[in-house]
């Protein structure tokens, strides 16, 4: 990972902190296997045939995904309420539910859907880490970190999750095993910079 975009994961913890939106989840790699070439103007038709008859699982989470590109998060929710009733097994759609809490700053009904979806599979790292941003979110920094482990753990070749392990820690104080996660994927300068960044952030909260 670049120093440029572990900045940007910096960058997205801040304006978390800050009890802004969250905009920046990690997508489950099997959203690749959902997409087709839908125009956006054909989300409406999509939308009122979910409600006339049973679609395919794949039409209705490519018309969720338009319907949220469009900011139209209300009918999203519909199409991924649905996905999860009648497809529980379809893991992409409780992320994509919960990232639209998120952005209504209801977190802890995100943190319900995502906790779902890890029941269905509890190795999904993506689950796992964006689990962890929720909790960064609320400020519990521990959760936040347990989370981000357990993905990294199961995917340790993903930079994001050891940097977002190192993010919790920073803010936890223990810059030591912090610096040391972030040299495993940065340059001494680069982690010392980023590790000057969280502490600022950090000093802030308490003050």
């Amino acid at each position: 990972m670049t120093a440029q975009r572990l900045r940007i994961v910096l960058l997205f913890v801040f304006i978390s902190l800050a009890g802004a939106l969250i905009c920046g989840c990690d997508k489950n790699s099997s959203d690749k296997q959902t997409q087709t070439n839908i125009p956006k103007s054909d989300a409406d038709a999509l939308f009122d045939q979910s409600a006339n008859q049973p679609p395919s699982l794949k039409t209705l989470y490519v018309t969720s995904d338009i319907l949220i590109s469009q900011g139209r998060d209300q009918k999203a929710e519909v199409i991924l309420t649905k996905i999860n009733k009648e497809h529980p097994q379809f893991t992409p759609a409780y992320n994509s539910l919960a990232e639209i809490k998120m952005r209504s700053r209801k977190i802890d009904e995100a943190i319900k859907i995502l906790s779902e979806g890890l029941k269905i599979n509890s190795k999904d790292t993506v689950l796992l880490n964006n689990m962890g941003m929720c909790w960064m979110v609320k400020r519990d920094y521990n959760k936040a970190l347990d989370f981000f482990t357990e993905a990294a753990g199961v995917n340790p070749q993903n930079t994001k999750y050891r940097a977002n392990m190192a993010v919790a820690l920073a803010f936890l104080g223990r810059d030591v095993e912090a610096k040391a996660l972030y040299r495993q994927i940065l340059t001494d300068k680069e982690a010392e910079l980023n590790l000057e960044t969280i502490k600022t952030a950090r000093n802030a909260q308490v003050h």
